[in-house]
């Protein structure tokens, strides 16, 4: 055959062989998708404890295929909230795992992206409106104890709010909202309110955008927690002077956590998800430790009386439609033993 080949035109030959050549790189590219596919198809994993005095369990099965659970909320009671990013439905969990859908929110939330719960109950969800990844835009929405559900903030400027991310509250019941897309985080009156630019990184690296991300707030220093998912950064910002000081930043290209949601223990300990590690971590002095690993994806992180409650987004198949979600989408919860 090789002989039948040369024997042909140089014109010929030269397109037989860019086609041999075309032929091969493509096999390869279809062998290599395959895998990766593979790789992401598998089986449902159970996230693992990695260290002593950590274990690790299912909290709680979530009804629907397209519960893709975001965000994550405990209330003052120990009632467990999350929301589908997909569907905009809000489940209340009991802490026994009885999981209900609160009336209405599969009709008048988009996508929930975050969650809190304030002091009587209300629940303030980030709505990003569109589960479509290329969408920007959003709002705050409050679901009042009596289950009414109002528009509780937006940004009136052109931009308004782009990539609304997270939600904390603070002592006083002021509401703090993380931007990614905007690089910030805003604060608003209890009312919804008096809405303005708190905070964003200082002096970030040129060539890497900073996006806060999850928040959450630490009594025991008055202060907000604020991860960043670009530069992996997490701060801790006073609520009185909005003065960052950096906590923890990645450096290098290996092993990148992805920080994602935070929580604050009442003696200060924090805590945050690794989405891109798919890990847990702890924040010890100015390093990361891994306490558990092998959630499908967890995205944020809520800490109550000795328990951390973790989401298991697996946003992945939003993303790569070849790519199945691992059902039942569920949450977990670690227990810390002292």
């Amino acid at each position: 055959m090789i002989q039948r080949i040369q024997q042909r035109p140089v014109g010929q030959r030269k397109l037989i062989f860019g086609l041999v050549i075309g032929g091969g790189v493509l096999l390869i590219t279809l062998v290599t998708l395959a895998l990766i596919l593979l790789s992401f198809n598998t089986g449902r994993e159970q996230s693992v404890a990695l260290v002593d005095g950590v274990s690790t369990r299912e909290f709680a099965v979530l009804p629907d295929d397209d519960a893709y659970p975001s965000g994550i909320a405990v209330g003052p009671d120990g009632t467990v909230y999350t929301g589908s990013y997909v569907s905009g439905a809000v489940w209340s969990i009991t802490p026994d795992g009885m999981v209900s859908e609160m009336p209405n929110t599969r009709e008048q939330i988009g996508a929930v992206s975050g969650l809190t719960v304030g002091a009587d109950g209300s629940v303030y969800v980030v709505d990003q409106l569109d589960a479509d990844v290329v969408t920007f835009g959003g709002d705050v929405k409050r679901i009042a104890p009596d289950g009414a559900i109002a528009t509780f903030a937006t940004l009136d400027d052109e931009r308004g709010f782009v990539l609304p991310d997270d939600i904390a509250l603070d002592a006083q019941g002021r509401v703090y909202v993380s931007d990614r897309g905007r690089s910030e985080v805003w604060r608003f009156e209890p009312d919804g309110s008096g809405g303005l630019a708190w905070w964003t990184a200082p002096e970030p690296p040129a060539d890497v955008r900073p996006a806060p991300t999850g928040l959450a707030y630490d009594p025991a220093h008055d202060a907000l927690v604020v991860t960043d998912s670009n530069l992996n950064a997490i701060y801790r910002v006073p609520v009185a002077t909005a003065e960052a000081e950096l906590l923890f930043r990645h450096r290098g290209q290996e092993f990148v956590p992805g920080l994602d949601g935070v929580t604050v223990a009442p003696d200060g300990t924090i805590y945050a998800a690794a989405l891109s590690q798919n890990g847990l971590v702890r924040l010890n002095n100015d390093d990361l430790e891994y306490i558990v690993g092998v959630f499908r994806g967890i995205s944020d992180v809520a800490w109550f009386d000795g328990r951390i409650y973790a989401t298991n987004f697996d946003s992945f198949s939003l993303l790569v439609p070849a790519v199945n979600p691992r059902l039942p989408f569920a949450l977990d919860v670690v227990e810390l033993t002292p």
